[in-house]
C-alpha cells in the first residue's frame, strides 16, 4: 500500500502537468482513470464528477462566445458562438473532468483517516511558519465525520437548516496514525515521475 501522502502528490502531480498534456496523453489518461473508476466503483466516482457537470457545461458556452473564429450560425454577426471556442472549451472541460474524475477514485480508494493523515503530512512544512497544523487536521476531520453522519434532508430548506444546525454530539479523543514511508514509495515516485515526463516529451 503506498502512503497517503504519496497518492496525494501524485494527484497534485497529475493536476499541475494535465493543461500540457497532449491528446494522444489524454486519451491514455481517459482509458486509464476510467480502468480505475471501474475498480474503484463507478457510483462512488460518479457522485463527485455528477457535481460538477453545469461547470462543466459553463466552461464550454465560455470559451464558445468568448474565443473568436468562424461562427455555428453564418447570419450571426453579434455575439455569436465559434467553432474553435467549442473546440478550446470542449478540451478545457475535457482536462478539468479528468482531474476530477481522478480526485474521486483517488478519494473512493482512501478512507478518511488514510486521507487526513496524507493532507497532516503534507501540511506538515508549515508548522515551522507557526501554522496550527494539529487543529486544521482535527477539524477536516469533525467535518467529515459530521458530513458522513449528518442525517439527510429531502428538501433544500432542511439541507440548510441541518448545515448550520451544529451537532450534539461529541469526539472525546481523535488518533490520527500516521505510516512511515516505504521503499514502494519511492519506486512509485521514480516510476510515476518517468511517466509524466515521457507523456510531456
Amino acid at each position: 500500500m503506498l502512503h497517503p501522502t504519496t497518492r496525494l502528490l501524485a494527484w497534485i502531480a497529475f493536476a499541475l502537468t494535465i493543461p500540457w498534456l497532449g491528446i494522444d496523453a489524454l486519451l491514455a489518461a481517459s482509458a486509464l482513470i476510467a480502468a480505475l473508476a471501474l475498480v474503484s466503483g463507478v457510483a462512488v466516482c460518479w457522485r463527485l464528477v455528477r457535481r460538477t457537470r453545469v461547470l462543466l457545461a459553463a466552461l464550454v458556452l465560455l470559451y464558445a462566445f468568448a474565443t473568436p473564429g468562424t461562427p455555428l450560425i453564418a447570419s450571426w454577426d453579434q455575439w455569436y458562438p465559434t467553432a474553435e471556442g467549442f473546440r478550446a472549451g470542449g478540451l478545457q472541460a475535457w482536462r478539468l473532468l479528468l482531474m476530477i474524475a481522478a480526485l474521486a477514485v483517488l478519494l473512493a480508494r482512501m478512507q478518511r483517516e488514510s486521507l487526513l493523515a496524507g493532507i497532516y503530512v503534507l501540511l506538515l512544512p508549515l508548522h515551522a511558519f507557526g501554522v496550527p497544523v494539529e487543529r486544521i487536521a482535527v477539524r477536516l476531520w469533525l467535518t467529515l465525520h459530521y458530513a458522513e453522519t449528518a442525517p439527510q434532508a429531502a428538501g433544500l430548506s432542511a439541507r440548510w437548516e441541518n448545515a448550520l444546525t451544529l451537532p450534539n454530539e461529541r469526539a472525546a479523543n481523535i488518533i490520527l496514525e500516521v505510516p512511515a514511508f516505504t521503499l514502494q514509495d519511492a519506486g512509485f515516485a521514480i516510476g510515476y515521475g518517468a511517466l509524466l515526463a515521457f507523456a510531456l516529451w
